[in-house]
């Protein structure tokens, strides 16, 4: 009974830290633009869980978190729920195989979520003809600067982890 506990208390603490991933990201960085880019910080927080977690238990989060941030008004709505569902199993997979739990090892794997994410929607974007490929020049920057909230996000989902253990 204790890890069922545990486990419960793990995952609704990951649910506490999305739900101030999502407030910081709208609230406190929703108009902010830094070199002319916005901060993504929801592939930060599901890269790092999904590492952390595991392909199953992260694509289970990765999709939880794509299905509210899709509900919550995020651009892109579905593409995004699809991109972040195959970016956290992408990232647990990857660690569950090959890497170590690290920091050097999350912020490969956010590199990697930001990429696929956040590549994806521009994609998807140029495609529909919404951005022009001037837009691309904002891509790097914003990719650089979300990952800059890779070390505390890495921290804070780790220490959750050592909970649910």
């Amino acid at each position: 009974m204790r890890d069922k506990y545990k486990n419960a208390l793990m995952w609704a603490l990951y649910a506490v830290l999305f739900l101030l991933t999502v407030a910081m990201q709208t609230v406190v960085f929703g108009r902010a633009r830094y070199f002319g880019a916005k901060l993504s910080l929801m592939p930060v927080l599901v890269a790092c869980v999904a590492m952390l977690c595991g392909a199953e238990n992260g694509g289970a989060f990765g999709l939880a978190a794509g299905t509210a941030w899709c509900l919550a008004g995020a651009d892109g709505a579905g593409l995004t729920l699809m991109l972040l569902t195959v970016s956290a199993v992408l990232c647990g997979w990857l660690c569950d195989r090959y890497l170590r739990r690290t920091l050097l090892s999350a912020l490969m794997m956010s590199l990697m979520s930001l990429l696929l994410a956040e590549g994806g929607l521009f994609a998807f974007k140029y495609y529909l003809g919404t951005v022009g490929i001037a837009a691309l020049r904002l891509l790097p920057a914003q990719i650089l600067l979300s990952l800059l909230a890779c070390p505390p996000v890495y921290g804070i989902a780790r220490a959750i982890r050592k909970v649910g253990t």
